[in-house]
């Protein structure tokens, strides 16, 4: 019980912390401040022209939030703004979110490190805890980045934003791969060889989630 108390403290630290860092003003965070860059900009493009599929059946022209009364059915740049309001107050969340949920997944790591040396019944029940809450997690902060609205124009040239969505593929792919190998475990008459790899996946997860985190703090 010691560990799980230290686990908890450990955890709720981190979030306070990342609850004050995120409500402040970042404008050196390029994630947040191109946002509302170019809505004064005398383009009649109000809408990027590439978006995720997501943000193209919730938030496109003829988009289910625009047919619902969710968002306005005309576009204009002041419609526009207050879109891009909503977008940055979601991926505030997002980063908030994100980095309680990385905390979680060192909290995993060390109790799964532990379960893996020695198997204890209230260490197996309070791991399968933790990953119940990383998956809510990951998946909110996940959803909250493919219903955003989309931004004014998405760059074509390869930067940090670049990079952070390009580690999310890896890091998204790696959550599945982790889950299924999960459940497979727990199915299976010889595990000791799907634990090495599920280990291995979900070290190599963390590391692209972290490194997608990092990203968006160092411009380039």
């Amino acid at each position: 019980m010691q560990i799980q108390k230290k686990l908890l403290i450990f955890l709720l630290i981190i979030v306070a912390v990342s609850n004050k860092i995120y409500a402040q003003d970042h404008p050196a965070d390029s994630l947040l401040t191109d946002l509302l860059g170019e809505t004064s900009a005398a383009s009649s493009e109000l809408l990027p022209e590439k978006m995720l599929f997501t943000q193209r059946i919730f938030w496109g022209e003829k988009g289910l939030y625009r047919k619902v009364g969710l968002a306005p059915k005309v576009l204009t740049p002041e419609n526009r703004e207050r879109e891009l309001k909503i977008r940055r107050n979601m991926f505030r969340f997002h980063q908030g979110l994100g980095l309680a949920t990385a905390a979680a997944m060192v909290a995993q790591g060390i109790v799964g490190a532990k379960l893996y040396k020695s198997y204890d019944g209230d260490l197996k029940d309070f791991h399968e805890g933790l990953a119940k809450g990383i998956n809510i997690g990951y998946f909110s902060t996940a959803l909250l980045s493919f219903t955003a609205p989309p931004p004014m124009v998405n760059r074509a040239k390869f930067d940090n934003i670049k990079l952070h969505k390009i580690l999310s593929v890896v890091h998204l792919s790696g959550m599945i791969t982790t889950n299924v190998l999960a459940r497979q475990i727990e199915h299976s008459s010889d595990p000791a060889n799907l634990k090495k790899i599920h280990r291995g996946v979900a070290m190599t997860t963390f590391g692209a989630y972290a490194l997608a985190i990092a990203s968006i703090k160092f411009e380039f």
